[in-house]
């Protein structure tokens, strides 16, 4: 059962706007932009009613969608937004847009769909087809404009187009096609719109489990150079202790929680958050952490963050060669991580790795000092009685990364290196890998420009599973061959007209060079 939602009644007046969520139910209680948009909508414009929709299940047949809210149909809405966390949300789109029995190419539909999120950031081009506008840039800024633009136009799909495409930020498929389009950031976070009232559910449990969800910053102060959510989120910016204080005691009495659970890609890079974490411990809360940069676990920092109850800390590595990091540009002193995950270990935490493996100019020596650093990882974790899970990733390629002239390394390559690490690693740790195909449909439709959509729409309609990607791609007669040979150095973009600002066009190009100069050494064989 819900509570925190928003009732209104529903008149021959009331416009309705449909908020489209690309996954299951349980992960939409843990997206923050969700919740945002939700409340935002619904507090801002008296007169529209936003509800709620999501898919039932992740590949196959979707069900007729009816709202969370009233079980109405998707087709009884005039406006649906919608958000891209990723690159494989478009099949769930498309199917439950199937589903509804409205149609998925924009140019057949009446009804106009706004997308926003990291996927559509980075690229916008392979979902042309499907989506009629693309926000590019945070939702607090954005959806308020672009709703009261749509207030004066919701009889008319063209006029309204037309004019939100007049927004700097807003990209509309053949109406600004010629046109730089520049990300619009939320630029002061203490004084943006925040859902402290965050629905809640007595009886299903959130991806991320039950408790307030507490953004405490925005953006990332590093430039690792596989990441494309850090470059797509600039700038770094925070939320002030009081601030953050006042949403913890407004929303836990709203809520009804006593647990916290925090959000930020770099936590505990500013004093604000140190303050945070005093205040979280002498008010007796637990709280939940996202993944951690090794370098921050301090002996202070563990000893407050134990006692916030977290029992596993999730630290991501990546690699430990120095040759590696070099060219990731992750961590520059890699002979203090070790250290330092010991220190954790002392400490009583189980831990989670996340690897990544697999990068063109990565070769076996480097793939063996990973190895050999984890086993003396699960050997200390064994001594100590802890738990250690690693989870090994490919590397994905990536836009607005350098990855997007580099590619991903041959499926059957990283097929290789994966298994290679869960031989030497049999018995010793628990190894999950990273689907190789998932990583390779990622990067597929991450680097694509438009014309993959007929190979979108066939994948989403038999189902959106794997073997549904490969007859879509066999039956389109369509190559995947820029995922591995990666774009041509110099040559234009299909995501060029996206500007993302804030240096990330600008040190693109060194950061390239630079690489080129660091991954000359033979790659894996």
């Amino acid at each position: 059962m819900e509570y925190n939602t928003i009732v209104k009644k529903i008149t021959p007046h009331t416009l309705r706007v449909a908020y489209l969520y690309p996954s299951i139910y349980e992960a939409m209680l843990s997206s923050l932009v969700a919740h945002i948009i939700y409340f935002m909508v619904n507090e801002y414009f008296p007169e529209i009613f936003l509800e709620r929709f999501c898919v039932k299940k992740l590949k196959g047949t979707e069900p007729p969608p009816r709202s969370i809210d009233t079980q109405s149909s998707l087709k009884d809405f005039d406006l649906i937004i919608t958000s891209l966390h990723y690159e494989p949300d478009i099949a769930n789109t498309i199917r439950i847009l199937y589903a509804a029995g409205i149609d998925p190419l924009r140019k057949k539909r009446e009804k106009p769909i706004l997308a926003g999120g990291p996927a559509i950031m980075a690229n916008p081009h392979p979902y042309t087809e499907f989506i009629d506008a693309f926000i590019i840039g945070d939702a607090e800024e954005a959806v308020p404009e672009i709703i009261n633009i749509w207030i004066q136009y919701h009889d008319s799909k063209k006029l309204f187009l037309e004019e939100i495409s007049q927004l700097g930020y807003i990209y509309v498929p053949g109406i600004n096609d010629e046109e730089k389009i520049y990300k619009k950031p939320v630029q002061d976070l203490n004084n943006t719109y925040y859902p402290i009232k965050q629905i809640q559910n007595t009886e299903k449990e959130p991806i991320y489990g039950k408790g307030l969800l507490l953004e405490t910053s925005r953006g990332c102060k590093f430039w690792c150079r596989f990441c494309m959510e850090t470059r797509i989120m600039k700038p770094y910016r925070y939320r002030s202790f009081q601030k953050m204080k006042n949403i913890i005691e407004k929303g836990i009495e709203i809520n009804k929680v006593n647990r916290i659970i925090i959000y930020s890609l770099s936590f505990l890079e500013n004093r604000e958050e140190q303050k945070l974490l005093d205040y979280l411990i002498e008010n007796n809360f637990s709280a939940s952490l996202p993944s951690l940069r090794i370098d921050r676990l301090s002996e202070d920092n563990l000893e407050k963050i134990k006692l916030l109850g977290q029992k596993t800390l999730t630290l991501a590595p990546e690699n430990f060669s120095y040759r590696v990091q070099r060219i990731i540009s992750k961590y520059f002193k890699i002979d203090e991580l070790l250290p330092i995950i010991y220190r954790v270990l002392d400490k009583g935490f189980n831990l989670k790795l996340y690897i990544i493996s697999g990068f063109k100019g990565e070769n076996k020596e480097d793939i063996d000092i990973t190895i050999e650093k984890i086993k003396n990882i699960a050997e200390y974790a064994r001594k100590k009685g802890r738990k250690l899970s690693i989870t090994i990733n490919p590397l994905i390629p990536k836009p607005k990364t350098i990855f997007q002239w580099i590619g991903m390394i041959d499926l059957d390559k990283a097929r290789e290196i994966i298994n290679y690490y869960r031989k030497m690693l049999r018995g010793l740790v628990d190894t999950r890998p990273y689907y190789v195909n998932w990583a390779w449909v990622q990067a597929s439709i991450s680097l694509a420009d438009k014309t993959i959509s007929r190979v979108l729409l066939d994948w989403a309609l038999r189902g959106g599973d794997l073997g549904s990607w490969r007859r879509a791609l066999r039956e389109n007669n369509y190559s995947t061959e820029y995922v591995f040979e990666g774009y041509r150095f110099g040559e234009e973009l299909p995501w060029n007209n996206i500007v993302l600002g804030y240096g990330v066009e600008d040190v693109l190009e060194k950061e390239y060079l630079m690489y080129e100069v660091l991954s000359r050494k033979s790659s894996y064989s």
